[in-house]
């Protein structure tokens, strides 16, 4: 059963939304899934955005780290204020955001970069009428994704300085949903609905 872009990118959402409460040892049973999942079927993509997301992971860590009050641990380490309540919290945090990753790198290895647009097109459907935003936020992300994925790699002031090219005109074919993308829809908002009611 093949299912409309817009079904997979709501279905990542939703399990974004459901990662966040779960605990480390939680996490650490779903990492042993998606991990190796996303390593067999979009490795070169997911180590690319892994490296690309490298500060963000080592922010993570040190916020935690240094931030989190606790236990110090003996030796160097604990003189410098790391306590293992916060390398435990540094690592399921971690563990969080690569798993949200590796998904992702996964789900756009599968849609490409077009079904990722055709998803996100028909989900701003709400915003449709708001004179051209639905249209710009797609355009310009599609613009991004591409020159992320087939520019050479440079240092963040070459970016700045670089002139972007790109096509004159982009063709998006968003297609149309079908019952079964309708009735994954209800299910996983239902499944939102009773998460939510769950935290309340």
């Amino acid at each position: 059963m093949s299912f409309h872009p817009a079904t997979l990118l709501f279905a990542w959402g939703v399990l974004v939304a459901l990662l966040q409460p779960l605990p480390a040892t939680a996490l650490a049973w779903i990492a042993a899934v998606v991990l190796p999942l996303a390593v067999a079927f979009a490795r070169r993509r997911m180590l690319a955005l892994l490296r690309r997301t490298r500060w963000l992971f080592l922010s993570i860590i040190l916020l935690f780290a240094l931030a989190t009050p606790g236990q110090r641990l003996p030796g160097v380490v604990g003189d410098l204020g790391i306590t293992l309540d916060g390398l435990l919290l540094a690592a399921e945090h971690g563990l969080r955001l690569l798993l949200l990753l590796a998904s992702l790198a996964a789900l756009h290895e599968r849609l490409g970069t077009p079904g990722m647009m055709a998803g996100l097109h028909w989900l701003l459907a709400p915003i449709a009428k708001w004179r051209t935003l639905r249209e710009r936020i797609v355009v310009r992300l599609m613009l991004v994704l591409d020159s992320v994925e087939n520019a050479p790699a440079a240092t963040w002031r070459e970016w700045l300085n670089r002139d972007l090219e790109g096509q004159d005109r982009l063709v998006l074919a968003v297609g149309s949903l079908r019952c079964s993308d309708w009735l994954a829809l209800a299910s996983l908002g239902v499944l939102i609905y009773l998460q939510a009611g769950a935290q309340v």
